[in-house]
């Protein structure tokens, strides 16, 4: 397998472990049901409020003569309901399992999981509130 291949494996298997891990925890589970409504694009119209993955970015980082890369993974919270305070709710739950998860991998060891930038904003409609979430992720081949 090339080297390019092996990033978008390793990043697909990330991005499969993290999503389970926030879909499974209960915090997150309070504001948005079980199982928790944390999309990957698998469906056209969700229920309020519901939280999905837009982006997921990679960048080589290998050190001390190990292969590994930085993850930046954005989440974005939609809710119509409780203003700002329940987009902030769900980022604070979303924020505390991230920080909390023990998310193990095959051929990777994650080094740092670390909340780097959180916001909430109205949305153009006016009506519901947009809530941003980015992880950065460093992981290294496991030894």
């Amino acid at each position: 397998m090339s080297a390019d291949g092996m990033i978008w494996s390793a990043e697909a298997a990330l991005e499969r472990a993290v999503l389970h891990a926030l879909r499974e925890d209960s915090r997150v589970q309070a504001h948005l049901g079980m199982p928790a409504r944390i999309y990957d694009d698998e469906t056209s119209e969700p229920i309020f409020p519901y939280a999905e993955l837009e982006r997921h970015v990679v960048e080589d980082r290998g050190a001390a003569l190990k292969a590994g890369q930085a993850h930046t993974l954005t989440f974005s919270v939609r809710s119509r309901d409780g203003g700002r305070a329940a987009a902030k709710e769900v980022l604070g739950a979303l924020r505390a399992a991230s920080e909390a998860m023990g998310v193990t991998l095959a051929d990777q060891r994650i080094v740092l999981v670390q909340p780097v930038y959180c916001d909430v904003m109205r949305a153009p409609d006016l009506r519901s509130f947009r809530g941003v979430l980015r992880l950065r992720i460093i992981t290294e081949e496991a030894a």
